[in-house]
């Protein structure tokens, strides 16, 4: 059965251009069907671009596609962007190859004015408060109170979104495909009257974790880099999903290898 394939191309980036040209090329002298219509579903989507082009284009898909994403870095760090490609026939004569990898998505609900509304997001949520203030909540973990927070703000992180916004708070590097989430404080208040968790956790996915305000001030909800919902709450639930998207990497390219050439 032929293949179909979509190219899912960052247009700002000169190098995405010219190679996802020379990629088609060999990819329609290989037997693929190339997909221009974007209501079609491809079996395979190729991007090519940084880091972002993998979240963006499950934005475009609302988290919802049962095609298998092929990243190409074409941007600098490329942690999400699997390959680099040098030798363009060997990439597409190696698709068959590659290994299959199911990214599950983090889920995030809110109540607010009795409405309830439901985000995904592949690396994480970020909530704030949207009038530059300290944000304060009462967590839950699993139907048990943990603690009032108060600061910056709070990151959700999926074992992927690890290596993101996670890292450059105080979080913690977790391997793929470890079924949890990890809840990242960022900039927790310690003092002498008001002492919150100043380290992530890491919770299993059975847990859910809630959020109620300690006062009525606007949040900003921000889902991989992208602001989704500004207001006031009444709740928010945040769990780990059943849902995902499926990439496909190159067994040579392990965690560790990622870690020690784009992290250290």
């Amino acid at each position: 059965m032929v293949k179909k394939v979509q190219l899912y191309v960052n247009l700002t980036k000169k190098r995405a251009l010219t190679l996802s040209e020379a990629v088609r090329h060999q990819l329609v002298s290989f037997g693929y069907d190339i997909i221009e219509n974007g209501d079609d579903e491809p079996d395979f989507v190729i991007g090519f671009g940084g880091d972002g082009t993998l979240l963006k284009w499950l934005n475009t898909k609302n988290y919802n596609t049962s095609a298998k994403y092929i990243g190409v870095n074409c941007g600098t760090l490329g942690f999400m962007q699997e390959f680099s490609i040098i030798d363009i026939e060997k990439f597409v004569a190696d698709i068959p190859q590659y290994v299959e990898q199911k990214l599950n998505f983090v889920s995030l609900e809110l109540i607010a004015k009795n409405k309830k509304s439901r985000y995904y997001a592949l690396n994480e949520f970020n909530i704030l408060n949207s009038e530059d203030k300290s944000f304060r909540a009462n967590i839950e973990v699993g139907n048990e109170f943990l603690q009032k927070y108060v600061g910056t703000g709070m990151i959700f992180s999926t074992s992927t979104g690890s290596t993101a916004h996670n890292i450059s708070s105080i979080g913690s590097i977790m391997f793929p495909n470890i079924e949890a989430i990890q809840m990242t404080p960022s900039e927790a208040i310690i003092n002498g009257k008001l002492r919150c968790l100043s380290k992530s956790i890491v919770i299993p996915k059975k847990l859910v974790i809630s959020l109620r305000p300690m006062v009525k001030d606007k949040i900003k909800l921000i889902a991989d880099g992208q602001r989704i919902y500004e207001g006031t709450y009444e709740t928010i639930r945040v769990s780990y999903s059943p849902s995902y998207v499926t990439i496909l990497t190159d067994p040579q390219h392990t965690f560790i290898r990622k870690i020690r050439e784009k992290l250290i």
